[in-house]
């Protein structure tokens, strides 16, 4: 009886065990949701965004300009964040009939990405799962919503922050009240003559690399008739590149009227570009630099008062507790 039981209790023992392998089937992977597009990134020559503004992007000697609303270099990894859009897996799909648009928020689409002959119209989420709809032709599909702040971005976000183009070599400098121009066997020369206290390659090298804090649009109305100091960047290549300096303080604001942005950058950046002198070192709290501070001081003399008591201060507390020692013997009589 007892072995019977045993037996039994080993057989339900494996009928469980089969039946999770049974469902879980080990060795069968889940397969991939599909990509809202199958797109060949490499062949693709055009791309247009449309939320507040038109943004159109095109390919010129394999790299991606803006074309509209103004044209501009385009900083390529945001323009690629716009193609791996197109490869967002598809985590649901249904039909979508032409009644149920609005629904959905896609009667009025926040954004419409078109890349090629493909056009994705993106609406609301899903209050649920919070996923975005996106209608491709006749199909409503559910994707993670992790891409959005891209198609919503104004055009500047797109542009390039540098100053000068990828690579640009650099042959001429003309800052405000100087210039400095680079031979064919790589030496610079200054006009007027610094003496030498210049360092050209450095400050071309500041040049070549810098990298604006922000991007903006000239206002067709406040800044039309612009004027500043002008800085013109000379290249091996192309004509040379010009600014107007807008301001100098506390940020360096570069105006470029061809492209009609204008580039914010850091105060230490300015410094570099307009090769100005290293600020003095901060004041001390009530002083002028290199002067020792005063309050400084005197803390130092309160704490040399607070140390040891000198040796009057002592016998003056002694003699104190002999009288008040005196005077009450004294009453005690």
């Amino acid at each position: 009886m007892k072995s019977r039981l045993i037996m039994n209790l080993v057989l339900l023992a494996i009928i469980a065990v089969l039946g999770v392998v049974a469902f879980l089937k080990p060795g069968k992977q889940k397969p991939e949701t599909p990509s809202l597009l199958t797109l060949d990134a490499s062949a693709l020559t055009r791309m247009t965004l449309q939320n507040k503004e038109t943004l159109v992007f095109e390919k010129q000697d394999g790299a991606w300009r803006l074309t509209a609303p103004f044209v501009a270099p385009v900083n390529q990894v945001r323009a690629g964040q716009l193609l791996e859009v197109a490869k967002a897996r598809s985590e649901a799909n249904y039909p979508l009939k032409p009644e149920d648009v609005a629904q959905f928020g896609l009667d009025k689409p926040q954004a419409i990405l078109t890349l090629g002959d493909a056009t994705l119209q993106f609406g609301g989420t899903d209050p649920i799962n919070m996923r975005r709809y996106v209608r491709l032709g006749d199909t409503l599909h559910l994707v993670d919503d992790n891409f959005f702040h891209h198609l919503t971005a104004p055009a500047t976000d797109y542009v390039d922050k540098k100053l000068l183009p990828e690579g640009a070599k650099i042959r001429a400098i003309e800052l405000p009240g100087s210039k400095a121009t680079k031979s064919p066997e790589g030496q610079w020369a200054a006009e007027p003559s610094d003496d030498g206290k210049t360092n050209f390659g450095e400050l071309a090298s500041s040049w070549a690399t810098a990298r604006a804090i922000d991007v903006k649009r000239l206002d067709l109305e406040k800044d039309k008739d612009i004027v500043g100091e002008t800085i013109r960047i000379g290249l091996a290549e192309g004509a040379p590149v010009e600014f107007v300096v807008i301001k100098k303080q506390p940020d360096l604001i570069l105006a470029r009227k061809d492209l009609g942005l204008k580039y914010e950058m850091t105060s230490e950046t300015s410094r570099e570009l307009l090769n100005l002198p290293k600020p003095p070192p901060p004041a001390p709290a009530g002083g002028k630099p290199g002067e020792p501070n005063q309050e400084q001081d005197d803390d130092d003399d309160r704490h040399e008062g607070m140390g040891e008591p000198d040796d009057d201060h002592d016998g003056n507390e002694e003699s104190g507790g002999d009288d008040s020692g005196h005077d009450h013997d004294e009453d005690g009589d």
